[in-house]
């Protein structure tokens, strides 16, 4: 059975702005990719699912390989702006917030279609691989850098340290994460999911407790003998 044709409106009413379309149309193509994969997804049938004539979609982007770059630029916005929200104060919040923000990368829609279709054109064209190191490695790497500088210049903890750390609670967040909604038949996550994830959280809190340095002691004040 063909699907109905998406609108040109959003979940308010108006009327859909240049901006509003062109994530439609890209949400579109993400959904389709995931189905049938690259070599099955069609302009033509991109243009069904969204309502438009196939040359109307040439406004947004040119070839599959243009679309795919789209792809892969709008949605590592969406992943990086989540993580974007307001940085952890101590160190002790850290572990948390890493949780909350990899999670709620997961409760959406569009973030498990993205992972799926990144697995499946990385290995189509040495682009789309170093494309994808440079989003899923090097962005998050730098963006985990910058929260931890205060930490670090603070003298709390080494870069490294946190930084590692960090990585280890994402990696091993991001696999149970991927294998509810993305490796296999996508499900709603379950309450073992969050259980295994305040799990991870504790594991790095005690991780970075062991990394961290005392704080400094005070220098004792010398009086002078009369």
């Amino acid at each position: 059975m063909a699907r109905a044709p998406r609108t040109a409106r959003r979940g308010s009413g108006r009327p859909a702005t240049p901006v509003d379309r062109r994530r439609e149309v890209l949400e579109a193509a993400l959904e389709l990719i995931a189905e049938r994969g690259y070599a099955g997804a069609s302009l033509r049938v991109l243009a069904q699912r969204v309502g438009m004539q196939q040359p109307s979609l040439y406004h947004y982007f040119r070839t599959k390989e243009e679309l795919i770059e789209q792809i892969l630029a709008t949605f590592s916005a969406d992943m990086l702006a989540i993580g974007g929200a307001a940085p952890p104060s101590t160190l002790d919040e850290v572990p948390q917030w890493i949780r909350d923000r990899v999670i709620a990368l997961y409760e959406t829609r569009t973030h498990p279609l993205f992972v799926r279709v990144m697995f499946q054109v990385s290995r189509l064209h040495p682009r789309y691989g170093r494309l994808m190191r440079e989003f899923f490695v090097d962005r998050v790497d730098e963006a985990m850098r910058a929260f931890a500088m205060p930490f670090v210049e603070r003298g709390e903890i080494d870069e490294d340290s946190v930084v590692f750390a960090g990585r280890l609670a994402v990696n091993a967040l991001g696999l149970r994460l991927m294998e509810e909604r993305v490796l296999f038949d996508d499900r709603p996550l379950s309450p073992s999911v969050y259980a295994y994830a305040d799990f991870v959280v504790e594991a790095m809190r005690a991780l970075l407790r062991q990394f961290a340095r005392p704080p400094a002691r005070p220098r004792a004040s010398r009086t002078r003998r009369r």
